[in-house]
C-alpha cells in the first residue's frame, strides 16, 4: 500500500519534500495535447505583466493579501486584504484560468469515478466566467478565484474578465508553447469597500449549497441570500411587538424576548441568519441582519501578521528563461528562510483521473489515451506514486525551473498551519481517496536573500530536466501549425460577416476551424426550414454550415445581439459528420435530410478551433 508522501520523506530524510539534492525524486507533468509531447516537460504559467524591475517594487510595502483561517466556523482557509480596497478596485494580483475539459467523460476512460475529485469544489463553470473559448466544462481560477469562501451576508468581490497572454510563444516554432494556459489576468474586483483585514467573499450561488444539503454536513443550515430577507422580515415584526409591549416598568423586555428566541435550539437557514447578539440586533434594526455581521469578518493586521501567510511576496512577469513564458519575481525583499509563497494542496490520489482520451466514433466513449488535463502541469508528483499534490494559490505556479540559480525550496508547513494535518503524511492513498477536503500544505521558502524584482527559481530535479531536453530534441510542430489561427484572434472583429460555404471555396477558414450552432435533432419534428427562436440558446451545439447571409435584420432581438447580418444554416447529417473527427451527438440527422434554420444572428453562431478534440472545442461565442 502506498504511503502518501513516503517517497518525498524518504528522499529528503526529513520533513522537507523537495530540495536541490532530492528534487530528482520529483517530477512535474504537463499537458501535451497540442504536440503529443512526453508527459514530463515544462511547467510555466503567467498572467498580468508587471515590469520585472526593482525600480517598480516597494520592498517595504504592506502585504496586500493574506491566507489565514476563515472567519466562517468550519470553512477552513480564507483570504484577507491587507489594505483598504475601494469599490471596483482590483483586490490582488490577477489569476490564471486553467480549463478542465469534460472531466467526467474522460474519467470514464480512466475508470476513475469512485472517489471525490477535489477540483470540483474549487472550480467555476465556464458559463460563470465572462469570456471563454470553451463550450462546456469548468475552469480552475488559481489564486484569489479559487480561495475565497462564500458568506451570503458579506459578498464583497466578483470575478471580472480574463485575457490571452502567450508571451510570444508560437505553436509552429516553440516547444514550450502549450505547456501553460493561455488564459491570464482574471481579475477579482471589490463589489463594495473592503477594510484592511476584511475577509474576501464571493457568491457561489445558492445551488452550490442546496445541491450539497443531503451529502455534506452543515450545508442544509447555511443561510442563503433569501434567508437574510426572511430574517429582516422577522426582525421588523419582532420590533413591532417588542415596541408595543415594552414600558418603563419592563425596560429589559426586548432583550429578554431576544434571549428566549436565541435560546431555542433549532438550526435552520433562516434562524442562522438572525443577529448573533442583542447588540447585533440593535444594529440590524438600522442596517439589516446581513450587514450586522460584518464586524465578525474583519481581522486585525496584527493578527494576520501572526497567524496568516502573505500571498503577494511574488508577482508575475515575462520570465528570463527562454520558452518558459511567465515567471515569478520578488515584490519585496525576502530574507533567507523567509516565506516566498504559501502552498495549500489539493490532492488527487490517482493521476490517471486527469488522463484525456480520444473518442470511439461508434460508441461515443473514450478509448485511446492521448494526453492529460492541463492542470497536471501545476501539480507535484513522484515518479513512483500515483498521487498528485496541487498548490491552488497562483503565486507559486509562476516559479520556473533553474537548477543553477535556484533560490527557493519547498517545505512542509508546520503543524500550527491551518488545514495542514501532519499525520496525513503517514496515511495511504486509499485514505486520501476518502478525504474530500484540504489537509496538506507546503511553503515555498527562500534559500538565500532575494531582492525586489529578482526572478524566483526552483530546482525541479534531474528527472524533469532530462524529460524536458528529450521533449525539445524530439519535438515537431503539428501538421497544421503554420496555418493555425486561434478562434480567439478571429473574435477580435465581431462585426465581420461569417463566410458562406460558397465563399469559403475561394476564401476558406483555417483547417482548425468549424461552425457550430444551437440545435437539437428529434425524429418527431421535420427538417424545416425553421426560423430561429431565442429559447434555442439553451439547446446544445450541433455542427452546421452557413448557406446564406442576409444584410440587416428586423432589430427585435434585443440590444445585446449583433443584427448587422442574419444567416441561414444547414446542419450536417450523419454522412457529413464522418468527416468531423471526434464529434458524437446522441441523435444524428439521418443522411440526406436537409435541416435548415433561418435568421440565425451573428452572436448566436459560434466558431470553434481544434475540431479534432474529442468533445471540448475551443472557440469563441458572439
Amino acid at each position: 500500500m502506498q504511503n502518501v508522501v513516503a517517497a518525498w520523506r524518504g528522499a529528503s530524510g526529513g520533513s522537507q519534500p523537495a530540495s536541490r539534492d532530492d528534487a530528482a525524486k520529483m517530477t512535474i507533468v504537463m499537458n501535451s495535447r497540442l504536440f503529443r509531447a512526453p508527459l514530463t516537460t515544462i511547467v510555466v504559467i503567467g498572467r498580468l505583466a508587471f515590469p520585472a524591475s526593482s525600480d517598480d517594487v516597494d520592498e517595504h510595502s504592506q502585504c496586500r493579501l493574506y491566507l489565514a483561517q476563515s472567519t466562517i466556523p468550519g470553512a477552513g482557509l480564507g483570504i484577507y486584504t491587507g489594505i483598504d480596497v475601494g469599490m471596483g478596485e482590483q483586490i490582488a494580483e490577477s489569476d490564471i484560468v486553467v480549463p478542465l475539459a469534460d472531466q467526467e467523460w474522460h474519467q470514464m476512460g480512466a475508470g476513475e469515478l469512485d472517489y471525490n475529485f477535489m477540483w470540483n469544489e474549487y472550480s467555476w463553470e465556464l458559463s460563470e466566467l465572462t469570456t471563454t473559448d470553451l463550450v462546456d466544462g469548468s475552469a480552475l481560477v488559481l489564486g484569489t478565484g479559487c480561495m475565497p469562501n462564500c458568506d451570503f451576508s458579506q459578498i464583497n468581490a466578483y470575478e471580472d474578465e480574463e485575457e490571452r497572454i502567450y508571451e510570444g510563444l508560437d505553436r509552429a516554432r516553440d516547444p514550450g508553447a502549450g505547456a501553460f494556459t493561455g488564459w491570464h489576468n482574471q481579475k477579482m474586483l471589490a463589489q463594495k469597500p473592503i477594510p484592511a483585514g476584511g475577509e474576501i467573499f464571493v457568491d457561489y450561488g445558492e445551488f452550490w449549497f442546496t445541491s450539497r444539503a443531503d451529502t455534506q454536513p452543515g450545508m442544509a443550515e447555511v443561510p442563503l441570500q433569501s434567508s437574510y430577507v426572511k430574517a429582516d422580515d422577522f426582525l421588523r415584526r419582532f420590533k413591532n411587538i417588542s415596541t408595543k409591549f415594552q414600558t418603563s416598568e419592563n425596560p429589559s423586555l426586548t432583550r429578554d424576548l431576544w434571549d428566549v428566541i436565541k435560546s431555542i435550539k433549532f438550526s435552520t437557514r433562516s434562524n442562522n441568519a438572525l443577529p448573533l447578539t442583542f447588540e447585533d440586533l440593535q444594529a440590524a434594526s438600522t442596517i439589516g441582519a446581513a450587514e450586522s455581521r460584518r464586524h465578525y469578518t474583519v481581522r486585525s493586521l496584527e493578527w494576520l501578521e501572526t497567524n496568516g501567510r502573505c500571498m503577494d511576496n511574488i508577482y508575475p512577469a515575462k520570465s528570463n528563461i527562454h520558452q518558459a513564458g511567465r515567471g515569478a519575481f520578488a515584490s519585496r525583499f525576502i530574507s533567507k528562510g523567509g516565506l516566498v509563497a504559501p502552498g495549500p494542496l489539493l490532492h488527487i490520489p490517482n493521476r490517471t483521473s486527469l488522463n484525456m482520451y480520444n473518442v470511439n466514433l461508434e460508441t461515443g466513449m473514450p478509448f485511446e489515451l492521448i494526453t492529460t488535463q492541463l492542470i497536471t502541469n501545476y501539480c507535484f508528483a513522484h515518479s513512483e506514486s500515483t498521487l498528485l499534490l496541487c498548490p491552488y494559490t497562483s503565486p507559486s505556479a509562476y516559479i520556473n525551473h533553474n537548477s543553477d540559480h535556484a533560490n527557493v525550496r519547498i517545505e512542509w508547513a508546520d503543524e500550527s498551519t491551518p488545514k495542514h494535518y501532519s499525520f496525513w503524511l503517514d496515511e495511504s492513498i486509499d485514505f486520501l481517496k476518502s478525504m474530500a477536503h484540504v489537509g496538506l500544505s507546503v511553503n515555498f521558502v527562500a534559500t538565500r536573500d532575494i531582492h525586489p524584482g529578482e526572478e524566483v527559481f526552483l530546482d525541479y530535479g534531474d528527472e524533469w530536466q532530462q524529460a524536458w531536453e528529450e521533449h525539445v530534441r524530439t519535438w515537431k510542430p503539428p501538421p497544421d501549425a503554420e496555418s493555425f489561427v486561434s478562434a480567439h484572434e478571429m473574435e477580435r472583429d465581431r462585426s465581420a460577416p461569417l463566410r458562406t460555404v460558397e465563399e469559403q471555396q475561394d476564401d476558406p477558414y483555417p483547417s482548425n476551424m468549424a461552425f457550430y450552432c444551437h440545435y437539437q435533432y428529434s425524429p418527431d419534428f421535420g427538417p424545416g426550414p425553421w426560423e430561429f427562436e431565442n429559447f434555442w440558446m439553451d439547446l446544445d451545439l450541433y455542427p452546421c454550415k452557413i448557406i446564406e447571409r442576409t444584410d440587416g435584420s428586423d432589430g427585435d432581438r434585443g440590444s445585446q445581439i449583433t443584427d448587422a447580418f442574419t444567416y441561414a444554416v444547414q446542419f450536417l447529417d450523419e454522412s457529413e459528420l464522418d468527416a468531423e473527427p471526434g464529434y458524437k451527438a446522441q441523435q444524428l440527422i439521418p443522411a440526406g435530410e436537409e435541416h435548415i434554420v433561418t435568421k440565425f444572428f451573428l452572436n448566436l453562431g459560434e466558431i470553434y478551433a481544434d475540431g479534432r478534440s474529442p468533445k471540448i472545442l475551443s472557440g469563441f461565442v458572439y
